[in-house]
């Protein structure tokens, strides 16, 4: 769940210091005047006390103890501290993909579609069973669902991926067959992973390109070779990579946590059991890879995004 609620709570706790001790003030000051109390006296009451929402030098107090009093600029500094990083990386998310659904034309109303489509998934008869199972996701108001569900329409249109999973897709995937038999170079940077997707483009031998550049040392001396893997087996855009392709096909570099692959498949085994046994497997295969596709198209518009850090305080919270 984001944490857009502590600069709320931060806001909320100084506004409604300065407005409870404006009341105080001014209910002080009128029995100090119903009780014939000179001006004198006033000002000396007045000099004993220090009001939350009045200032202390030039910070302003927001709670007062008998060990010292906490400033305005004192809490801010600390929630900074603790939440500020992830505050402000989820912001920047929010401004990016805000301007890109308007770019879309992604509308107030294809928002409240979705969630009402969602209520009725989750069986929710009334707002509160509503929160209640929104909460139970780990989403703990409107405000921040309304914010996933934007995200999500805004990657459906930049990947294509609208709609439910029909069924022609489904056997489509299970004609790819059960295990394929692929290779991959697998190198560190994108820059590297381009140069070889070219050269492989234009012809050169993959197994030579594999013992050149490949940075896996159990496939590398073996010109990339991986046998044959069920479903499932490699990490998911790996798999999903490999399992989209058709024999003999070479794919684009395909990014994971080990690096960038570019990956050929050699030969495929179709499924020895029959396509009812497996059809569920087989869509929520398809779904992951959706959710995947979708992934690596929302960090490639962050990145496309030009960003500048003015604060030095993060200036090297977008270096990871």
């Amino acid at each position: 769940m984001k944490k857009k609620w502590v600069l709320f709570a931060s806001a909320l706790v100084v506004v409604l210091g300065a407005c409870s001790n404006g009341d105080a003030a001014e209910e002080e000051n009128t029995e100090n005047m119903d009780n014939g109390d000179t001006e004198t006296e006033a000002q000396n009451e007045e000099e004993d006390v220090t009001e939350i929402g009045e200032s202390e030098g030039d910070e302003t107090v927001i709670v007062e103890t008998s060990a010292g009093n906490i400033t305005e600029e004192e809490f801010v500094d600390r929630l900074v501290d603790l939440y500020g990083e992830a505050v402000l990386r989820d912001m920047i998310e929010d401004k990016i993909m805000e301007n890109q659904a308007e770019e879309l034309g992604v509308t107030e109303e294809d928002i409240q579609e979705e969630i009402e489509d969602l209520r009725e998934t989750l069986g929710a008869e009334s707002d509160e069973q509503f929160l209640q199972a929104l909460q139970m996701q780990g989403i703990g108001n409107e405000e921040d669902l309304r914010s996933l569900v934007q995200h999500h329409l805004v990657l459906q249109r930049l990947t294509g991926d609208e709609g439910d999973i029909d069924d022609a897709e489904v056997r489509a995937e299970y004609d790819r067959g059960e295990e394929v038999e692929a290779r991959h170079i697998l190198v560190d940077d994108e820059e590297t992973a381009e140069e070889v997707y070219e050269r492989l483009m234009d012809g050169e031998d993959f197994s030579e390109l594999a013992g050149e550049y490949s940075t896996d040392p159990g496939s590398r001396e073996d010109g990339g070779s991986l046998g044959f893997f069920r479903r499932g087996t490699m990490v998911p855009p790996f798999d999903a990579a490999a399992f989209s392709l058709d024999e003999g096909e070479i794919s684009e570099p395909v990014r994971s946590d080990f690096g960038y692959h570019i990956i050929e498949v050699t030969d495929r085994n179709p499924f020895e059991d029959s396509f009812e046994e497996v059809e569920d497997q087989l869509r929520n295969t398809i779904f992951q890879r959706k959710m995947a596709n979708m992934s690596k198209r929302q960090q490639e518009l962050y990145d496309e995004v030009n960003v500048e850090i003015i604060d030095e305080r993060f200036e090297d919270l977008l270096d990871d």
